[in-house]
């Protein structure tokens, strides 16, 4: 945890925020990689912190796949690398600290240099309250921070998280499935979710939710099925067998998108593990690929392997103020996405805070320094309003970087019928043949449940997006500029944003 107090300083640097990120790795814009190796500099740097710095693995794998398909060069220009940070002797060594590197890197080459903004840390990006201290992180899952405080001291808005009151619960769905044609006029939207994955829901099958997509041989995203918290919710503490706080999470997102756009098709691509916590790095590593895998689709005219919306609903706060941070790594490969006609949607978080979480704080607003521009789609930013729709949730983040809002608060959704965990009902009877029993708070064997979060709301407008470009055709065909202007047209009508 970056420490505001105790945090190394450059002279002339604005005073840090606190954050938490992964103090054993970096990333670094691919651009400054020259001939597979990392810029001199930065080796100098964590020389003098006594480690080794090294490219990951996965991501050397990624450039080598982009120069066999022909866009290396585009590949190096956009994506960004994660650099790992080992002790360099053999003895015992205190813990790697990318921060001492990353000031020791901006210190050589000047902190006011272009070249000092090619290095970032590795951010902790979360979806659920899993650590004290707001603004650290992005809570989605409206269950505990910042609504408690460590003074023991409850929040209103922490009445959210209470099952029954807005917090996930089993409930019944009465109504019919959502109706998804057999045709349609153009091949279908297709959404990428970016989360816990998606777990078993008659909903939510094949085709129509593509669960392992890879670009290439190469992976897009987590494959082990030992991590998946989709399965069966208790990854964290078997041996309380209760649900991880974020299990469900991928998949109550997934028929959001599917109540909302039932004919669009579902990339599911796992990033996160059941207690809603990734580095940024990781979520990189999934957008990076997402890129590449676009890139070459519209280089081979594969229609059949092009994305549109890419819902993210997840975040984290910078450690310099908004207008210090405009140039954060994140920010290249999510630009570029747009370029290639592909619509961010990211949720702006659930803190009761003004202050700018990324990338939902990327949204172009008065007084950015990222302006939406005519040739690209934009990030867009949702916010949550209660079930009536008028009135905003308390927790939701509200400011003029949030640009929508969607129903995020006690909304109903998919969860996987594979859920039933250690939790018991408060009371159970056998009379006359039947068992009857309070409500079982984690059974969700029903394949439904109510939460909130801003996390959801995202989705919903994710689907609507995807809903228009739907009715407006054309989907078929490998043309970058024709995507950027037909989502433009579905933003005036869905997020009333206009194109510059």
């Amino acid at each position: 945890m970056l420490d505001p107090v105790t945090a190394v300083r450059l002279r002339g640097q604005p005073p840090v925020r606190a954050t938490v990120y992964v103090g054993a790795r970096l990333l670094l814009r691919g651009a400054a990689v020259v001939n597979g190796d990392l810029p001199d500099d930065l080796k100098k740097a964590a020389e003098q912190a006594g480690l080794v710095a090294t490219i990951e693995d996965r991501d050397r794998a990624l450039l080598a796949l982009a120069d066999e398909a022909g866009v290396g060069s585009f590949a190096r220009r956009t994506t960004v690398v994660r650099v790992n940070l080992d002790p360099a002797g053999d003895g015992p060594a205190v813990p790697p600290d990318s921060w001492q590197v990353i000031q020791n890197y901006r210190a050589i080459v000047g902190v006011d240099s272009q070249r000092s903004k090619q290095v970032s840390l590795d951010h902790l990006v979360t979806a659920t309250a899993d650590i004290e201290g707001v603004p650290f992180v992005s809570p989605h899952g409206v269950d505990g921070v910042p609504f408690v405080s460590p003074h023991g001291v409850g929040a209103p808005s922490s009445e959210f998280g209470v099952p029954g009151r807005g917090g996930r619960a089993p409930v019944a769905w009465q109504g019919p499935p959502p109706r998804r044609h057999k045709k349609t006029k153009c091949r279908r939207p297709v959404v990428a979710i970016l989360d816990t994955g998606v777990g078993r829901h008659p909903w939510l099958t094949y085709p129509m939710v593509q669960r392992h997509p890879r670009v290439g041989s190469l992976p897009i995203g987590l494959t082990d099925p030992q991590t998946n918290a989709e399965a069966t919710g208790r990854i964290d503490d078997p041996l309380e067998g209760t649900l991880d706080p974020d299990a469900g999470h991928g998949t109550f997102i997934a028929g959001l998108i599917h109540q909302t756009c039932p004919d669009a098709d579902i990339l599911s691509v796992r990033v996160m593990h059941g207690d809603g916590a990734v580095a940024e790095g990781d979520v990189l590593e999934a957008l990076n690929r997402l890129l590449i895998r676009q890139a070459i689709a519209l280089k081979h005219h594969r229609a059949d392997h092009l994305i549109d919306v890419i819902s993210l609903s997840l975040g984290y706060y910078h450690e310099f103020p908004s207008d210090a941070a405009f140039d954060l790594l994140i920010l290249k490969p999510l630009r570029e996405l747009g370029k290639l006609g592909v619509l961010v949607v990211a949720s702006a978080g659930n803190d009761s805070t003004n202050r700018h979480m990324y990338p939902a704080g990327f949204a172009p607003h008065d007084g950015s320094q990222l302006p939406a521009t005519h040739d690209a789609l934009p990030v867009v930013s949702v916010g949550a309003r209660n079930p009536d729709d008028k009135t905003l949730a308390l927790f939701t983040n509200q400011a003029n970087w949030v640009k929508c809002y969607r129903r995020g608060s006690n909304v109903v959704s998919t969860m996987p019928t594979t859920f039933t965990g250690a939790l018991q009902p408060t009371a159970r009877v056998r009379i006359g043949g039947y068992t009857r029993e309070t409500l079982d708070p984690d059974n969700f064997s029903c394949g439904f449940g109510t939460w909130s979060g801003t996390s959801f709301s995202a989705p919903i407008l994710a689907g609507e997006y995807a809903a228009h470009i739907l009715r407006h055709g054309g989907l078929d065909t490998c043309d970058p500029v024709a995507a950027v202007e037909r989502g433009w047209l579905a933003l005036k009508t869905v997020a009333e944003m206009d194109r510059p």
